[in-house]
């Protein structure tokens, strides 16, 4: 590194950013969405998050020397105009699969609950099996006790052994209970998912099912999704992803079951691992060690205790799952924001976003099970939580 000290703006939606990119250089947090070609007239070392457009636009005359994308998704990413640019971009691939997967398993359980039904048996429909799809097939298949049907024309065009059994969303979905969507966002060519839930789309649901977009917003036509919920065609939605983010339509977010501001990957493990992982990538690019990695915050609450006596696995699961993803919570602070005026609606939008509260995977809260039935602390298990079974009192022993 240079005796000058290296000029670096952050997103202050990175988690930790504020205690790893100090080690770099002179740090300053920034809005990502409201960042400018003139913000970057002196910084060395970008990070952002998918609120920020990277493209030549932003990013051409700049002395910016390294851009960090700290998610998952790169539909932000103009990869070919960086490239013409010379301006290496890291991203962090799989960093928040298991959050989403977490709020999948939430969103199930909170419109079983509204349904009054169990999934175990039901069949889920998943479209796109990469990180998060792998993880959401686990999850319901050994916790949930759903059967699964895969969707990924991708990776069975490209032979993946384990994408044998895929089917095409063509037959996927007459035969899906639920369909859950989990693909990047594809603007042309043959794996285009824009517009993937639109128009004739609509008829080839099974009567009565629910959808899931916890991917993209423009892979569904919002609009259509809401006709549907209005006329029976689907009997739920759960809506994370948004077709005009940071604004949304009042329909749809008052319709589906569970409504909330594209926070599905936000749980602190999700966005922590994002920002390790860019941040790791610059020391890589500076030719630094990157430090002892810092410890993350306990969960809230870090233990439960669970009587599960009497409780249907299915709301013994739910009672669990929402104390360490309350979606429902959630869903309610995301109506309460809602405003008929649009400026004011997107602000907020970004604001449930940046000050979203705590939240950790299921794996960060020890599980203590009263009464649990082996096979019941097996679907806990699945779902990451640790378990330990609580012995009865000696005397609650004695006949």
């Amino acid at each position: 590194m240079s005796a000058t000290p290296l000029r670096i703006l952050y997103d202050r939606n990175l988690a930790l950013g504020a205690r790893l990119f100090p080690r770099l250089g002179r740090a300053r947090a920034i809005d990502g969405r409201a960042l400018t070609h003139a913000d970057l007239a002196a910084c060395d070392l970008l990070f952002v998050r998918s609120t920020c457009r990277l493209d030549a636009a932003l990013l051409e005359g700049t002395p910016v020397r390294f851009v960090g994308s700290g998610v998952a998704g790169t539909d932000h990413i103009d990869f070919a105009a960086l490239r013409a640019l010379g301006i290496p971009v890291a991203t962090a691939p799989g960093c928040n699969a298991e959050s989403v997967a977490d709020f999948v398993v939430a969103a199930l359980l909170a419109i079983g609950a509204r349904q009054g039904r169990d999934w175990a048996g039901a069949t889920l429909g998943i479209v796109g099996v990469g990180h998060v799809g792998t993880i959401v097939k686990r999850f319901a298949e050994e916790a949930l006790g759903m059967k699964t049907l895969c969707c990924d024309p991708p990776r069975k065009d490209d032979g993946d052994f384990r994408a044998r059994d895929f089917v095409s969303l063509d037959e996927l979905l007459p035969q899906a209970d639920v369909v859950t969507l989990h693909t990047p966002l594809n603007d042309d060519g043959p794996y285009r998912t824009r517009g993937l839930i639109a128009g004739p789309t609509a008829r080839r649901f099974k009567p009565g099912a629910v959808l899931l977009n916890f991917a993209r917003g423009p892979i569904c036509d919002d609009a259509l999704v809401a006709a549907m919920l209005t006329a029976g065609l689907l009997s739920d939605a759960a809506i994370d992803c948004w077709e005009g983010e940071p604004d949304y339509p009042a329909a749809l977010a008052a319709l589906a079951a569970t409504a909330t501001p594209h926070i599905a990957g936000h749980a602190f493990e999700g966005r922590a691992n994002g920002t390790l992982a860019v941040y790791q990538a610059a020391c890589d690019f500076l030719g630094v060690e990157p430090g002892p990695m810092p410890r993350f915050p306990p969960a809230k609450p870090a233990a439960l205790t669970l009587d599960c006596a009497g409780l249907p696995d299915a709301q013994a699961l739910r009672q669990a799952v929402r104390v360490a993803c309350d979606i429902e919570a959630d869903t309610a602070r995301f109506r309460a924001a809602y405003s008929d005026d649009a400026a004011l609606r997107r602000a907020r939008f970004d604001a449930l976003r940046r000050d979203y509260p705590h939240r950790r995977l299921f794996g960060a809260t020890k599980l203590r099970l009263r009464n649990a039935s082996p096979a019941l602390a097996a679907k806990f298990r699945a779902l990451g939580f640790p378990v330990t079974l609580a012995r009865r009192a000696a005397k609650e022993a004695r006949p």
